[in-house]
């Protein structure tokens, strides 16, 4: 399996990991990583699409220019397909990879620079690349639980119940 260096940018701690998980579960999973994007081909495909790549998500093309990770439980797309199925999200986004293998995207915001993962409509937003990354290590690692945004969901649902209960 090719590995490419690592780089000292933004990423470098969850690629150490990912990297690590990868040799680690090898002879189970499929793991490929291409070699990295040049800034020149980053920038390129900025000026020609009149878009700039959220600074997180160039950071892991530094790294590797496309990759599957735990057959296709991340695949995060190389710059010529970055786009590619624009065709199925809403307007604002552009699709950088495809995540659990079942019509998954991942993407960003053109407007906010957000990384999205959009799951058949529903839309959940984080900040960064690093955070779709530790989410990633907590699949790859097989750890079960909910994030932290729909916990948050969940126990305002609670809130409103009690609430409610409350007012009877």
């Amino acid at each position: 399996m090719y590995i490419p260096e690592i780089p000292n940018n933004s990423l470098t701690e969850e690629i150490k990991e990912i990297v690590e998980l990868s040799e680690k579960h090898k002879d189970d999973y499929n793991f490929e990583y291409n070699p990295p994007a040049t800034e020149k081909e980053i920038s390129a495909w900025e000026s020609e699409h009149g878009i700039t790549i959220p600074e997180t998500y160039k950071d892991w093309l530094r790294f590797s220019n496309g990759s599957v990770i735990k057959n296709q439980l991340a695949v995060f797309w190389g710059i010529k397909m970055i786009g590619s199925c624009d065709q199925f999200l809403p307007n604002d986004l552009v699709s950088i990879g495809e995540l659990i293998g079942d019509g998954e995207f991942l993407c960003f915001s053109k407007k906010t620079g957000k990384i999205i993962w959009e799951d058949h409509g529903n839309i959940e937003e984080y900040d960064t690349f690093n955070s779709i990354l530790v989410e990633i290590i907590r699949l790859i690692e097989g750890k079960s639980g909910l994030s932290q945004s729909s916990i948050d969901v969940l126990m305002s649902m609670v809130e409103a119940s009690r609430n409610n209960g409350e007012k009877n």
